[in-house]
């Protein structure tokens, strides 16, 4: 008597074709943030570039599980800064110029605005009033970050800020350089407060904050 052979199953075929279009994203995602390390003496003191931090947003934003539920068919961002800060007014403008020139936002078209920062409730009083869907924060920021943290708390976006002391400080994820390396930062805590869910492939890459 022959025995039957059954043909090989297609079953897992989707899960594993979803696995490698998803470890292609996260290695072009790696393969962006060692292109930092070529340029690393321009900014081992002062922070990543500005038009590479706005090139990590584009494709973080993709990483986000709720990202699109929370933003509808355009994403808002806002770019704040203090006034009264050199420093923080010139990245403020910066990062702005170089977030407008990105092609989209997670996947979504998107309009850029700046702020001034006064005070943390008046910055989530224009997150309510505009639908912001991400705010980045600039560097000057990083004292007034818990406040920040604690006003955007249940409100439903991402808080960037361009050090990974704004996510010590409770924004949802910081852009800092470590040991010379770029690092991405990420609150969980915050996250899940401001209902950002980051696939596992994007917290692999990052320095997790509980």
């Amino acid at each position: 008597m022959s025995a039957h052979v059954s043909p090989p199953s297609n079953a897992a075929q989707p899960t594993t074709l979803r696995q490698r279009r998803w470890s292609r994203r996260a290695s072009a995602l790696v393969s962006m943030l060692l292109c930092l390390l070529i340029s690393r003496a321009l900014y081992a003191d002062s922070g990543v570039p500005l038009n590479l931090q706005a090139r990590l947003l584009s494709r973080l934003c993709g990483y986000d599980r709720n990202f699109k539920a929370r933003n509808g068919s355009t994403v808002n961002v806002l770019v704040v800064y203090r006034k009264s800060d050199p420093d923080s007014a010139f990245e403020g403008a910066g990062l702005a110029k170089a977030i407008a020139e990105v092609q989209d936002i997670g996947g979504l078209p998107f309009k850029v605005d700046q702020a001034t920062f006064s005070d943390a409730e008046s910055l989530a009083k224009r997150c309510r009033t505009d639908k912001i869907g991400v705010v980045y924060l600039t560097v000057g920021l990083e004292a007034d970050t818990p406040r920040i943290a604690s006003s955007l708390a249940n409100l439903g976006l991402l808080t960037v800020g361009s050090s990974a002391r704004h996510a010590e400080g409770g924004a949802v994820v910081g852009i800092g350089v470590e040991e010379a390396r770029p690092k991405l930062v990420i609150n969980l805590k915050q996250a899940a407060s401001q209902n950002v869910k980051f696939k596992a492939e994007i917290l692999s890459l990052a320095r997790l904050i509980d």
